[in-house]
């Protein structure tokens, strides 16, 4: 059952309805609901570990806090919403549920061996978590595509094509970590080329793309307006698939003009993504209830996309004067846009927009979800972009007052919305 919110989303954005997650708590097993429900707790899960590890008396340094939030949140986030937008696209019945968890457990016991391995300096550790996480590659790649390809499906060939290459480039981005962790000769010597391709490939290729074509569909959704094919979404979609895997070859081979080119694609990628955010808000329609939460929702949609146009400008405006793979490269001040401008909001915003539909089926525990959710919508939006700019400001110009002062706001901002997401969780009751 679906709560008034959702039906007047359906109704303005004029998409037609879908069938939910089939639900099989009857027969006493998992449904896809309780799938996303686990997915949710895990992702929160990893974000809080991320902002503990980047405490003083956590020692992992900000390696750790790092890969908790893009290996762990970030990537579990993929394998738990990916394959639910593509079966909610298509319009088709979504893979079993427990193929479904496998995939997810698999890809969030992979970050946490990973993450483990390295900082311990147990290679095999390391690499087993690597392969887990290619496991649950693999089964979000079944999971999300397949119901596409049903006979009766209804065709996104942005939205697949887009998921397709996005899951091959984390694939090959990981593969190029664990070739370093088994001492393979080329790899160890070359790994001042390698990192930043790795980067290139998870970060602002899989990662980036993965949201991007999420929000070519979900950002019209939360601002009540129709969907329609717009003239950047070539570039914002053709920037994504294109530009990232061309600056990570260029790094291999280190190729400048050829970093030069994969970045201009990339940042018109961005620029894309921003004029298709500025024509649907332009279309936007009026919400009447849950201020707070719509605000909230598309806001942080809103300025995650801003703050990734900026960061890859400034990635850009680094290649064109030292090149791809620069000596002593590491992602530096950048993370800081990239992760917490970027990726973190778009997370927040993903999670508080969907719990309502998958965290309860009582249309008054959706309600009561909302209103935790949107609390204090604009103070928390507001003290989260300011940290971002305190942050990258002081971490980049080595001002150490001003980087802990933005430092600490995002730490405060960003586990006072994994708490809502939790408490929101258990607001909402699962009606029998």
């Amino acid at each position: 059952m679906r709560s008034a919110t959702d039906a007047l989303a359906a109704r303005r954005t004029g998409q037609p309805r879908t069938p939910g997650p089939v639900d099989d708590r009857r027969r006493g097993g998992l449904d896809e609901r309780g799938v996303l429900r686990i997915g949710l707790v895990l992702i929160a899960g990893f974000v809080a570990a991320a902002v503990a590890s980047l405490l003083p008396a956590a020692r992992s340094g900000h390696w750790g806090g790092l890969h908790l939030v893009l290996a762990g949140g970030a990537l579990v986030a993929v394998g738990t919403f990916m394959p639910h937008f593509g079966v909610t696209l298509a319009g088709a019945a979504p893979e079993p549920a427990r193929l479904r968890l496998g995939g997810v457990v698999a890809l969030a016991s992979g970050a946490v061996l990973v993450v483990g391995g390295v900082l311990a300096q147990v290679a095999g550790i390391a690499v087993a978590g690597a392969t887990l996480l290619w496991l649950g590659l693999g089964i979000t790649a079944w999971t999300a595509l397949r119901p596409g390809r049903q006979p009766l499906a209804r065709r996104h060939p942005i939205a697949q094509a887009a998921y397709a290459v996005a899951l091959l480039e984390v694939a090959i981005g990981i593969g190029l970590p664990v070739l370093l962790l088994l001492g393979w000769e080329p790899a160890v010597a070359g790994w001042a080329r390698l990192k930043p391709a790795h980067v290139w490939l998870n970060l602002f290729g899989f990662m980036s793309l993965t949201m991007s074509a999420t929000l070519v569909y979900l950002y019209p959704t939360v601002l009540a307006a129709r969907i329609r094919v717009h003239s950047s979404l070539v570039a914002m979609v053709g920037g994504g698939i294109v530009g990232p895997p061309l600056v990570a070859a260029a790094a291999v081979i280190d190729n400048h003009p050829l970093g030069i080119v994969g970045a201009v694609i990339t940042v018109s990628g961005a620029i894309g993504q921003l004029a298709y955010a500025a024509d649907v808000w332009g279309r936007r329609g009026r919400w009447t209830t849950d201020a707070g939460w719509h605000r909230l929702t598309s806001w942080h949609f809103t300025a995650a996309m801003a703050w990734y146009l900026a960061a890859v400008a400034t990635a850009a405006i680094g290649i064109i004067r030292d090149g791809p793979a620069p000596a002593g490269w590491s992602l530096g001040a950048l993370g800081i846009p990239l992760v917490a401008g970027w990726v973190l909001q778009v997370l927040v915003g993903a999670w508080s927009h969907l719990l309502p539909a998958v965290g309860s089926t009582d249309p008054a525990g959706r309600a009561r979800q909302r209103a935790v959710l949107g609390f204090a919508a604009r103070p928390r939006l507001l003290v989260w972009n300011a940290a971002v700019l305190l942050a990258w400001i002081g971490l980049g110009t080595v001002n150490l007052p001003i980087a802990i002062t933005g430092f600490v706001a995002l730490a405060a901002t960003t586990l006072l919305a994994v708490g809502l997401v939790l408490w929101a969780l258990r607001r909402g009751g699962v009606a029998a």
